[in-house]
């Protein structure tokens, strides 16, 4: 094999990563995943009292919904709000979670 046909060969080799992350994006998961960590964070972003009294439910374009146990938290929460949006953005990035809204169960 000559060297030109080796050279060729490898600039098609990319490293499994990044074609991971292109079938991901491909087949509409990277968003589910990206959704997935922003939910599962909620325990650790909202901390351990907040956590035990809601539950983060989906993220629709930027907007993360958290089911609370009352209207009492619900209050409580708003107030939280901009805190948690914060501490979302020192833990998973900047805006990923642009809003919450919450909602009473």
């Amino acid at each position: 094999m000559s060297p030109g046909n080796r050279r060729r060969e490898s600039d098609r080799l990319r490293p499994a990563g990044e074609v991971l992350a292109g079938l991901l994006d491909r087949l509409g998961y990277r968003e589910h995943l990206r959704e997935r960590e922003i939910l599962e964070a909620w325990p650790r972003v909202a901390g351990e009292a907040l956590a035990e009294r809601s539950r983060a439910l989906r993220l629709r374009r930027g907007v993360l919904f958290v089911r609370v146990a009352s209207a009492a938290w619900c209050q409580e929460l708003q107030f939280l709000k901009a805190a948690i949006i914060d501490r979302y953005a020192e833990d998973l990035g900047p805006g990923r979670v642009r809003d919450i809204r919450f909602t009473q169960h």
